[in-house]
């Protein structure tokens, strides 16, 4: 079994969680239930699994680990420009 196509495979169903929050967001406007924290958290996770990626040279773990942290500032600009309109 090739354990990079499986981990870039795991990669791209975990990231993708990310998408109907950012689909559902971008619709209603409204990611007030979304927790700075918590993204905050995964983002500063993930940027330190990027690290773990190169330095173990894991094409996977870069890759999924780039693209959580893009859709997870994504996630964070939406909640800061949705919530700034409010006020």
């Amino acid at each position: 079994m090739n354990w990079e196509i499986f981990g870039l495979v795991a990669g791209a169903i975990t990231v993708s969680g990310f998408l109907p929050q950012i689909i559902k967001g971008y619709k209603t406007k409204s990611l007030n239930d979304l927790s700075y924290l918590l993204n905050t958290l995964i983002c500063v996770g993930m940027l330190m699994w990027i690290i773990y990626g190169i330095v173990f040279g894991s094409l996977s773990i870069i890759v999924a680990n780039v693209v959580g942290v893009i859709l997870n500032l994504i996630l964070l600009i939406m909640k800061y420009n949705y919530s700034e309109k409010k006020n």
